[in-house]
């Protein structure tokens, strides 16, 4: 009896494991459906924030911040996807919007905030 009842409970243990692995199961396609999405996403992000570093303004203001724009432009692909996201969101913003009622002064303190932004994010990810 106790035999029966350890081969039962063993089998059912089996059968239910086997289940739930099953349900965790993602297809290969969507797998890399969902990594081509997010490959080109990432893309993207580095794209918008390159396109404003790569800017005039940014140019100056790395220099009033006494950074070096090829340093700072080469370690933001070192950055995280949601350090990145964040200032391609950022960056966006200032090029879709670039006035909205701010004169260049607030301009030029919005890149140089992105500049020191990505900077301690270096620093961060160097620790």
């Amino acid at each position: 009896m106790r035999s029966s009842f350890a081969v039962l409970t063993v089998a059912f243990t089996l059968v239910s494991a086997s289940g739930a692995q099953a349900q965790h199961v993602v297809a290969p396609e969507a797998a890399q459906a969902r990594l081509s999405e997010a490959a080109a996403a990432r893309a993207h992000d580095l794209a918008v924030v390159d396109s404003v570093l790569a800017s005039k303004d940014a140019a100056e203001a790395a220099a009033a911040l006494g950074q070096d724009m090829g340093r700072l432009r080469a370690a933001v692909p070192g950055l995280t996807d949601g350090e990145l996201r964040d200032l391609a969101a950022r960056a966006e913003a200032l090029q879709t919007d670039p006035v909205a009622g701010l004169d260049q002064d607030i301009r030029t303190l919005l890149i140089i905030f992105l500049i020191v932004a990505i900077v301690i994010l270096v620093l961060q990810a160097v620790d």
